[in-house]
């Protein structure tokens, strides 16, 4: 009886240590959020964030001195200009949407707030789509997924329909092309689901094979890109704390079903030598420009050196992770 009590104790101890070592039980302490972004010549096996430019909170406190952080960057190149839309987080309660605006991509000035709701705004994945410019922020707190459209870009947004009714949504990421229009969700239990449709306007309805991840890396954490590996799909890693890193996966679709596979792990994550991404990064936007590549993304610092207890959080996720792993 004892060896047993003690065999189970040693079980459990490398159990708990195992589960501290993936998701730590201690969280670091993430302060606000800033924007960097790069070019490349090729699809990028890795980023050299430290040799790239950033658009730091400070340089938006200096115009607007209420700027809390700016996040979830995405970019259009419009008529020689760069377009940055982010999240634009003040002392108000609900964040907005913001833009800036580059005649080279080097050099950004504040544009402004593009789109602003009762409701909390995120996330502003903006695409051009039949000549028209449109945006699918998250929404999450209006309980849809709505679709907005410009009047006169890149301004004077405006809900032009409703993707999904009745949900409560992270971060919707698209894809449309002639031959596969999916989107990508995460509900607030760490899943990542799959829908699909016929086209941008068509009935959005839940893949045949609905759940694509879930656990610690299961809300997707950029734009879809069409690559040679297939689809690649950047998704949040909250390993050490919100924001702490992004991987890629590709999805891969023949038939009626389709693959996933984790091909870059941590391709952006805590920069320990830049101050303003010391704490992590979870988003990134990439496009191929004048026959290069650019690409934006973003990343937060440390609030501060103390960390805070995350047993339960960190108990959770290596669950989710662990039925991921076993249903993949």
């Amino acid at each position: 009886m004892k060896k047993l009590l003690v065999f189970s104790l040693l079980i459990l101890i490398t159990i708990l240590l195992i589960a501290n070592y993936r998701i730590p039980f201690l969280k670091q302490d993430g302060g606000p959020w800033s924007i960097g972004f790069g070019t490349a010549t090729e699809f990028p096996e890795s980023i050299s964030v430290p040799d790239n430019a950033i658009y730091a909170v400070e340089n938006l406190r200096r115009i607007q001195g209420n700027t809390a952080f700016l996040a979830d960057p995405f970019f259009l190149k419009e008529n020689g200009l760069f377009y940055v839309f982010f999240e634009h987080k003040t002392e108000k309660p609900n964040a907005s949407i913001g833009v800036l605006t580059s005649p080279d991509g080097k050099h950004y000035t504040f544009g402004g707030t593009v789109l602003q709701e009762p409701f909390h705004l995120s996330y502003p994945q903006v695409f051009k789509y039949r000549e028209e410019f449109y945006m699918i922020p998250e929404s999450k707190a209006a309980g849809q997924v709505l679709l907005y459209k410009s009047h006169r870009f890149p301004y004077d947004w405006r809900v032009c329909d409703t993707l999904l009714d009745n949900v409560r949504y992270k971060d919707p990421t698209i894809h449309l092309s002639d031959t596969l229009n999916i989107m990508v969700v995460c509900d607030d239990n760490l899943n990542m689901f799959m829908y699909e449709a016929d086209s941008l306007f068509g009935k959005w309805k839940m893949h045949r094979r609905p759940k694509v991840l879930t656990g610690s890396e299961a809300r997707a954490g950029g734009r879809i890109f069409a690559h040679k590996e297939g689809l690649i799909l950047p998704v949040q890693n909250g390993t050490n704390g919100y924001g702490f890193g992004l991987s890629l996966y590709a999805l891969t679709f023949k038939n009626d079903g389709y693959t996933v596979k984790r091909t870059k792990p941590f391709f952006l994550k805590q920069q320990s030598e830049i101050s303003v991404f010391n704490a992590g990064m979870h988003h990134f936007d990439i496009q191929q420009i004048d026959g290069g590549y650019y690409y934006v993304y973003d990343g937060n610092r440390l609030a501060s050196q103390e960390k805070k207890w995350n047993l339960w959080g960190s108990l959770k996720m290596n669950y989710y992770d662990l039925k991921n792993w076993i249903t993949q």
